[in-house]
């Protein structure tokens, strides 16, 4: 894990790559598999969500005090995961309602 991105807001779900000593605006944590069948896109993105909770508190209780941190889950699609895309990428972010920014790997 620990890859370093930008969220493009104007391209939902995309994120292009950045090195994680230059800023960016998040960093990859963890990135599980869903299981099972699923019979809407709310309920895949439920069961993503549930699977990055506690990556994400752990990651976030290991940063500095006091820092604020938003959560990016990407997921597929129903139809996409009926078809094999079974991959999860959970993701914390600088908020951007601060332009925050991240100029270093998360600890």
């Amino acid at each position: 894990m620990g890859d370093c991105f930008d969220i493009d807001r104007g391209a939902p779900g995309t994120a292009v790559r950045r090195p994680c000593d230059t800023p960016h605006s998040a960093e990859l944590v963890a990135r599980p598999r869903l299981a099972g069948r699923y019979a809407t896109d709310r309920a895949v993105r439920e069961a993503a969500a549930e699977l990055c909770r506690e990556p994400l508190r752990r990651k976030a209780a290991r940063q500095p005090l006091g820092t604020h941190w938003t959560t990016f889950v990407q997921y597929p699609y129903r139809t996409s995961h009926l078809l094999g895309s079974d991959t999860v990428a959970c993701s914390l972010a600088a908020p951007s309602s601060t332009g925050g920014r991240i100029s270093h790997r998360l600890g």
